[in-house]
C-alpha cells in the first residue's frame, strides 16, 4: 500500500496536494487568491514534472487509488517530514497514520535520530495528529514569511 511515487504519479499527487493545501490553509490564511489562482494542479504537476529529483524521497499511499503523499529531505542523521497530504475525501480513515507508521520505520531502518517538521501553529488538526504520533514541540517558532501566522517545530526522537 505505500510505495515510492514515481512519475506517473505526477497529476494525482498534484491533485491531493493542491486540496489538502486549500482544505488546510484556506480558513487560516482567508486568502482566495492564492488558494484558488496561485494555487494550481496543473502548475504544481509541471513543476514535478520538470523536476523529477522531488519524487526521490516521496511516498504514496496507494490501494488502487492514490489517497495520500508524504514527502522527506534528509540531513544526516535528521529526517523533515514535508508535503503530507490525505485526499480530503479520505482523511479518517488511517491513510496518514500508515504513511507517518512507515516513514517511521524506514528511519529507525536508516539509523535516523530524529524525524521533525514545521506545522501551522493554527493548524489544531494537523498538530493533535502529530501529537497522538509521538511528536512534541519544543517551543520554537518561526513567523511565516508575508504572513502573521507562525510554524511551529515539531520532532520525534527515535
Amino acid at each position: 500500500m505505500i510505495r515510492k511515487a514515481v512519475p506517473t504519479d505526477i497529476p494525482r499527487i498534484a491533485e491531493i496536494i493542491v486540496f489538502g493545501k486549500r482544505t488546510a490553509y484556506r480558513s487560516i490564511f482567508q486568502n482566495d487568491t492564492v488558494s484558488f489562482n496561485q494555487l494550481q494542479v496543473c502548475s504544481l504537476a509541471d513543476a514535478y514534472t520538470h523536476d523529477l529529483s522531488q519524487l526521490r524521497h516521496m511516498l504514496v499511499y496507494d490501494d488502487g487509488i492514490l489517497r495520500g503523499v508524504i514527502n522527506r529531505k534528509y540531513d544526516q542523521d535528521r529526517m523533515e517530514i514535508c508535503d503530507f497530504y490525505v485526499d480530503p475525501f479520505f482523511t479518517d480513515k488511517g491513510v496518514g497514520r500508515s504513511l507517518i507508521d512507515h516513514v517511521i520505520r524506514d528511519a529507525v531502518q536508516e539509523q535516523i535520530h530524529t524525524i521533525f517538521l514545521w506545522v501551522i501553529a493554527e493548524n489544531r488538526k494537523a498538530r493533535t495528529f502529530y501529537e497522538r504520533n509521538g511528536f512534541v514541540t519544543n517551543g520554537e517558532t518561526v513567523l511565516i514569511e508575508g504572513t502573521d501566522k507562525l510554524d511551529m517545530y515539531y520532532e520525534r526522537v527515535l
